[in-house]
């Protein structure tokens, strides 16, 4: 697949961005979070959690998508989707995919809950900053882009002086380190991922005018 030489352009993602994106996040996560996470046994079934994540774009405050797209080709390279719990978030926000049924069902619940129960452990109930979803085409790895939406989550987080949390794969984990984030324990599934909490960084504006002589 052609790929430019960049520079990439970041922005805030649109509801008409979603399917591609969505399209891209399936191509990128294993079969185990496709199914327990997105609730797609195939790519017949992206239309479902795209609709889901356009939904709580309108509904949801917490939540913000953000998209890397490379300008020469005008394709979408990597997504982000930060949530930013301003108030305590709910202990069960977050629900399985509603077409999942029986066993399958039963086991997304499972795995969403141990997910969630961890970050409310970890956080103390408190508000904080989360990178729910984050992913790279993989034509456009080690190019930046990853870190350009660490950047922007993290920046964001240090203005709002709020801690950081993400759930990582072990290979992932060392661009949320580059970023401030450090390991705080480990969710044991199918998919092992690594619990990572960052701290913000104490940011100051200064300005104002001499006072007039």
């Amino acid at each position: 697949m052609p790929t430019s030489n960049g520079p990439f352009i970041l922005s805030r993602a649109k509801p008409e961005d979603m399917l591609e994106m969505t399209k891209l996040q399936y191509a990128c996560f294993p079969p185990f979070v496709r199914l327990n996470f997105m609730g797609c046994h195939s790519e017949a079934e992206i239309p479902k959690i795209t609709d889901t994540y356009i939904k709580a774009m309108s509904e949801d405050p917490a939540d913000i998508w953000i998209k890397v797209t490379d300008p020469e080709t005008g394709k979408i390279i990597a997504g982000a989707d930060w949530k930013v719990y301003m108030s305590v978030p709910q202990l069960e926000a977050e629900q399985c995919p509603p077409w999942l049924k029986g066993k399958e069902a039963e086991d997304s619940k499972k795995f969403i809950k141990k997910m969630s129960e961890g970050r409310w452990k970890a956080m103390h109930g408190k508000p904080y900053i989360y990178l729910h979803i984050c992913y790279t085409d993989d034509a456009y790895r080690r190019r930046g882009a990853g870190g350009m939406m660490l950047k922007w989550g993290c920046d964001l987080a240090d203005q709002l002086s709020l801690p950081g949390y993400i759930e990582a794969s072990p290979e992932g984990s060392h661009l949320y380190r580059a970023f401030g984030f450090y390991d705080a324990g480990r969710i044991e599934w199918e998919e092992d991922a690594v619990v990572m909490k960052r701290d913000p960084q104490s940011t100051e504006v200064r300005g104002g005018k001499p006072k007039p002589s």
